[in-house]
């Protein structure tokens, strides 16, 4: 199949182009092998390794959409299944939804106000404890 570079920079300026390509590459088992692929069974051997194969390809192939300079310094495609892998990861739907923002201090128990430790400093704040480093405990 001849793919025209600016077909193929059409399409992986897409992150939908990029996402569909990580899936292919996944079930291609490049970045991950449901089955071993030992000597063992010289025709599960060959499937798996046509898969790859055939993984490795769609790269290729999307790698031609790729400014050129980044084609002559990048001839194996590393660039390309960055830009996949990343456009992958950033996905709504892969997004983690925090019920919570991360500054919620106010729910942190107060150190300083336990039973035995009702010090206060000049300014009637609780003072902080101190503890050793692990230096000085030598």
């Amino acid at each position: 199949m001849n793919l025209a570079s600016d077909d193929a920079a059409f399409l992986i300026a897409r992150p939908e182009f990029r996402r569909f390509l990580h899936a292919a590459i996944q079930a291609a088992g490049l970045l991950g092998q449901q089955a071993m692929a030992s000597g063992a069974d010289g025709a599960l051997l060959a499937f798996l390794e046509g898969r790859r194969s055939l993984g490795f390809d769609l790269i290729a192939l999307a790698h031609r959409g790729q400014e050129q300079a980044i084609r002559n310094d990048d001839p194996l495609g590393l660039t390309t299944m960055q830009a996949v892998l990343d456009a992958a990861l950033s996905a709504k739907e892969n997004r983690l939804e925090r019920p919570h923002s991360r500054t919620r201090y106010d729910e942190l128990p107060d150190i300083d106000s336990g039973p035995d430790d009702g010090a206060a400093d000049a300014g009637g704040r609780a003072s902080q404890r101190r503890f050793d480093s692990p230096a000085g405990r030598r």
